[in-house]
């Protein structure tokens, strides 16, 4: 059984799915917890490269596998985007870590609707 059999056998993904994540650069905005939140997150899931701003979430998704490709790009955008419900967690460390999920959930799904090359 595979590192990704798991989330290839959701219907969402599948084993098509699961090649385009495995083909995936994922892109990373920000820096801090929310961008190391979504560097785990996609170096788990199995994206083929992960584009961060900073060293630090390249080495939060290094963590998650030490095989991931990590790219470091200084000049990527500002910061993860929050979503409005994000807005109703009072804790600030709490909302960055649901941005961070958002924000690789985002990339993931992109992933999923590109087209089989």
């Amino acid at each position: 059984m595979g590192r990704h059999s798991r989330q290839s056998r959701l219907a969402d993904v599948g084993p098509e799915g699961q090649k385009r994540i495995a083909r995936a650069v994922a892109v990373v905005p920000g820096t801090g917890l929310a961008a190391a939140v979504a560097a785990r997150y996609l170096a788990g899931a199995g994206v083929a490269v992960v584009r961060v701003k900073d060293e630090a979430a390249g080495a939060a998704a290094r963590a998650v596998d030490p095989g991931v490709r990590v790219e470091i790009d200084p000049d990527l955008p500002g910061s993860a985007p929050e979503a409005e419900l994000l807005q109703v967690l009072s804790d600030p460390s709490a909302r960055e870590l649901a941005a961070g999920s958002l924000l690789a959930l985002r990339v993931l799904r992109a992933a999923l609707a590109a087209e089989p090359s």
